[in-house]
This record gives structure tokens, sequence and C-alpha cells, in this order.
């Protein structure tokens, strides 16, 4: 098609696109160059939660220092996040269910679905900001489901999707999981609401982070 016969949209999706594609061309490069120079790492942080407000089923958002969280916010229209878990509380614990790629915990790990303590989840590392928000929700009976199942996904290890696709429930990837658990207890914090991408592997409409943050009974009550 003759470059004056793109449409807006088109034309839209196609910078974002190519966005995209620079920042995965240009990882390497980055990641290398962020283990270079002489100064001293600080050891990993975490910021002053606020433990009295958490309740289960809040939604955990951060934006990690990588290419990959770069490409997320970039695919996005205005979101600022580019990663979401579900919170529980797990024998005492507060723990974030997440779907994540290159965090992998051993060599013989693999990019998968995981419960860790929140702690972790926004550790200096992995989140230079982040939010926790309240969705309204509620039901007790409902929380307990979506929890149940969330720990279950945990403990078999569902592999991540980077196929990014809706249509294969067996493989999740992070906005994929938190909504589907959500529908289990009757709520579709999407509305709806999705983006086409067409890069690589992705073909098709995808949820976003930031399609999840704008659900309209969401409460954010804590960032950094």
């Amino acid at each position: 098609m003759p470059f004056w016969q793109i449409n807006t949209i088109d034309l839209h999706l196609y910078v974002k696109n190519c966005k995209l594609l620079i920042l995965l061309i240009l990882a390497a490069a980055v990641i290398a160059g962020c283990h270079t120079g002489g100064s001293k790492e600080q050891p990993p942080s975490c910021p002053h939660l606020p433990y009295g407000m958490m309740a289960e089923g809040d939604l955990a958002f951060r934006c990690g220092h990588g290419v990959f969280s770069s490409a997320v916010t970039a695919a996005g229209s205005d979101g600022i996040y580019s990663h979401i878990g579900l919170l529980v509380n797990d024998g005492g614990t507060w723990k974030v269910v997440h779907a994540v790629p290159r965090e992998r915990e051993s060599a013989g790990d693999f990019d998968r679905v995981k419960a860790e303590p929140v702690e972790t989840y926004f550790r200096s590392d992995r989140a230079c900001s982040g939010a926790l928000v309240h969705t309204g929700l509620s039901d007790a009976a409902r929380i307990a489901t979506m929890k149940s199942t969330a720990l279950q996904y945990a403990r078999d290890s569902v592999p991540f999707d980077h196929d990014f696709s809706l249509a294969d429930s067996t493989r999740l990837y992070c906005t994929e999981l938190v909504w589907r658990l959500y529908l289990t207890a009757g709520t579709d914090l999407s509305e709806g609401r999705r983006r086409k991408i067409h890069l690589f592997s992705i073909n098709g409409d995808c949820l976003m982070p930031e399609h999840l943050y704008d659900y309209k009974d969401n409460e954010t009550y804590y960032q950094f």
C-alpha cells in the first residue's frame, strides 16, 4: 500500500511497532551497558510498603528497568507500568502471584507463573516504580476462589506465554493471568480494552497493564 494511503490508525500502530523493534534490537547493548562502569552497585532494597492497607485480590503494578519493560510501555497508549500481579496472603506472608519472563531462580528454571514475597516483587533491582490498587472486590468467597486458583497456577509453574495469545490458556502472560483470575470472580477488569500488536510472534489483540489499571472501580492507595 502506498504510504499516502495509510490511515491514521495504521500509521500509529506502525510507529508503535517500530519503537518496539528498535528497543528489542538494542536490548543486548543496553543490558551490557548496565553492567559496565566503575561505580559499585547498591544492594537491592524494598520501598516502605503499607502492609496495614493491603487486601487480598489487590493489583500490584510495577515498571522495571530493562528493555522489555520499555517495550511494553512503548506499546501502550498511556501506560506507566509494564507488569502486574495479584496480591495474596499465603500463610501470613504477603505475596504477589505473577507470570514473568527473565526472572529465573536457577539454571534449570524457566519463565513461569510464580508466587513471591511482595518485598521481592517490588525490590529495587526489579522495579523503578510501582503501585498497589484496590479493585472494589469484597466478596470473601470470590476472593478465596481467585486466591486458590492463583496459588495453584504458581504451584503448577504454568509457563509464561511468549506469544501473548489470549486464545491459549495453557500458557499465561502477566496481564492475562490477572485478567483470567478476576474472571473467575465474575469481574472483567479489562472492560473490553485491547491493543492490536503485530510484531515477531505477537499477532493480535493483547491486554496491556494499563487496560487493567483503568478499571472503573480501581482505587490506587500506594505508589512509589
